[in-house]
């Protein structure tokens, strides 16, 4: 590994993933290795491993000095007794640099206190004398808190006065005298640091961590493994240096990490069968004592030796190591191989999204049992995945789930789309391709015998004409994918699943009380078939005014819920058409905070609903003038075209 390479020392390590890639598990496994390297079975390691998480400081001191002292107390564990003094006086110079900060902060206070009344007394020149007496005394008081807390701490030795050693009085003072100190460890190869959680940090925090680095502790025997995902550190070094950007608005957190870090590391998504072997992992330290559990362990570390493109460890794997494998565990990995494409395909290999959405199965499942309700783990899972990926296609699902005392009859057409896109998107599967033989003649004629690609064709033929709302879901391409998962849930009546999502779906007490023909109605107005959608809300403005009114209220309660969802543009469209709507629901949008409008929508608002109306003059306003700027720039724009047009 390159850290115990000399000729690459100094080095400043990238460890670099998405979060919950297993950044921190693979510097713990780092770290646990460098502490094996020893010169004898009693001696300690060759490596000083130093463990660091900047966003543990970022509110209790400056973090620049908190890594120096951590480096500095590991460094001070293995010097000679003669080296200790160097270490302290290092440790005082860390000390002095923080104190720089509160220095700061008394001369700021001091001229608080001096400025205040004066500031005061411009803003209002009439202000009686003794109101100005009693504010001078309220600043004096809170100032004096504030130098106590300013205040520099003492050290034994400067309260004595026996402080008698030169001073440091530099960064690159601090960094030779660093340097020298690490070179006396004559047992030690390397000092390496682990950081992490920087991606976890405010731009601030993330800057001073790479200047400490840089200008202090950048020194021969020396290392610094970082763990961090890219884009958000970026982010974070972009606007902390925004007067940096370059004329095409791009900033230099790029750049900058080009230039601190020598070596990047990236931490790729777990392949098929590595996200198998660590799904049978969790459930086998679940069921296993800590000796069977490490048996497994020992030997799926030697299988992936060999290679990491066949599951490590499964029900047949545990047979061979354990013999008897326990039934509760047979049951785990049999229900765990049925739902390996959902978590391989549906969880993109991340670790810790994997691991989470374990628990959350067996916390549903469990909870489920306990209630005496039966639910199918495949069927669980793969809904899940939905929720967790794409909860507006879930939350649409549900819809439809809604208007059907059982199985959904729009999933089951969704599956039909799915089955009859994947034979076209298969020419050259031999299965599907039609042979002739002893029945059929090459070009077809009469007598032939169908294939099963033309009995297939002809089934889909006969099929029932499809809504153009679930063609139009089922055609999108991670639906597309998710459809094609095992098992298949058209036939299923899935209520009892949805019990378990209630507290994220929309669906209050008007959707509910709503007669089947509204819920219908409700879930075709929300469809993002824009043809389909307006021709619900002409259905609606001829309802009569109390089914009317009811399905506006269960309208405008999904819209409340979720305004980023459908309903946000059935809700401007209904109130379009049915004009006798258009109060309620620009009602319901003013309560909607300005931050969760989605600002594309919001820009339809102005050209569909009426100008002069007063209501939406002052939904209007309120989005103009809200602190959301993509908001408040697509309503200015829009109303600005509005007006332009008119003049015309």
């Amino acid at each position: 590994m390159a850290l115990t390479e000399p000729r690459l020392l100094p080095l400043t390590v990238g460890l670099l993933g998405d979060w919950g890639s297993g950044k921190s598990s693979l510097m713990r496994i780092t770290r646990q290795e460098l502490l094996k390297i020893r010169d004898g079975e009693k001696l300690p390691s060759r490596y000083v491993c130093v463990e660091f998480s900047p966003w543990q400081y970022e509110d209790y001191d400056d973090v620049k000095v908190a890594l120096m002292t951590t480096v500095l107390d590991a460094v001070g564990q293995r010097v000679a007794p003669d080296e200790q003094e160097h270490v302290s006086r290092l440790r005082r110079f860390a000390q002095g640099f923080g104190r720089w900060g509160r220095r700061g902060g008394r001369v700021a206070v001091a001229g608080a206190q001096t400025a205040a009344p004066f500031v005061i007394q411009a803003m209002d020149p009439s202000i009686d004398p003794q109101v100005l007496d009693v504010t001078k005394a309220a600043v004096n008081a809170v100032a004096s808190e504030a130098n106590k807390l300013l205040e520099d701490p003492k050290t034994k030795q400067a309260a004595s006065g026996n402080d008698t050693a030169e001073a440091i009085a530099d960064a690159g003072r601090f960094r030779a005298e660093f340097a020298k100190v690490v070179m006396t460890l004559e047992d030690v190869d390397a000092v390496v640091v682990f950081i992490d959680d920087l991606d976890r940090c405010l731009p601030e925090t993330v800057v001073d961590t790479f200047e400490a680095i840089r200008l202090f502790l950048n020194t021969p025997k020396t290392a610094y493994v970082m763990a961090a995902n890219q884009a958000v550190v970026e982010s974070a070094i972009d606007s902390r240096y925004p007067q940096l950007r370059r004329p095409d608005g791009a900033g230099i957190g790029a750049d900058y990490l080009e230039k601190m870090l020598q070596l990047k590391v990236a931490i790729p998504p777990l392949a098929a069968p590595e996200a198998d072997t660590y799904v049978n992992l969790l459930l086998a330290e679940l069921r296993l004592d800590n000796e069977q559990f490490a048996k497994v362990l020992d030997e799926t570390r030697r299988r992936r030796e060999a290679g990491n493109l066949q599951v490590a460890f499964n029900v047949g794997v545990a047979g061979e190591v354990l013999g008897n494998v326990p039934d509760d565990l047979v049951r785990d990995l049999n229900w765990a191989a049925s739902i390996a494409q959902v978590l391989g395909g549906g969880l993109r290999g991340n670790p810790r999204q994997l691991k989470r959405f374990l628990n959350n199965l067996l916390l549903k499942h469990r909870s489920a049992q306990r209630r005496k309700i039966a639910l199918d783990l495949p069927v669980l899972a793969k809904l899940m995945v939905l929720e967790e990926q794409h909860f507006s296609d879930f939350q649409r699902l549900f819809d439809w789930q809604l208007t059907s005392p059982g199985p959904i009859p729009e999933l089951a057409a969704a599956e039909a789309i799915a089955r009859a896109g994947a034979t076209i998107s298969e020419p050259n599967n031999e299965r599907d391709t039609p042979r002739p033989d002893e029945n059929e003649t090459a070009d077809g004629s009469s007598g032939a015998r169908r294939s099963p690609a033309g009995k297939r064709g002809r089934r889909a033929s006969q099929q029932p004409p499809v809504a153009e709302d679930v063609r139009a879901w089922a055609d999108k391409s991670h639906v597309r994918a998710w459809l094609g998962l095992e098992p298949p849930l058209g036939e299923l009546d899935l209520r009892p699943y949805f019990t378990y999502s209630r507290d994220k779906l929309a669906f209050g007490v008007a959707v509910t009380r709503l007669p089947p023909h509204l819920q219908e109605l409700l879930t075709r107005v929300q469809t993002e078939v824009a043809g389909a959608r307006r021709l619900a809300c002409d259905e609606i403005a001829k309802l009569p005014d109390d089914e009317r009114a009811q399905l506006v209220e269960a309208l405008v309660e999904v819209l409340t819920r979720r305004p980023g969802g459908p309903a946000f543009v059935a809700a401007l469209e209904l109130a379009e058409r049915a004009p006798d709507t258009l109060s309620g629901i620009c009602d319901a949008l003013m309560r909607i905070p300005p931050a969760a409008v989605p600002p594309a929508q919001a820009g339809n608002a102005v050209r569909r609903l009426p100008a002069n109306h007063p209501t939406v003059s002052t939904l209007l306003d309120q989005w103009e003038n809200s602190d959301v700027p993509g908001l408040r720039t697509m309503i200015s724009t829009a109303r600005e075209a509005q007006r332009l047009s008119g003049r015309r």
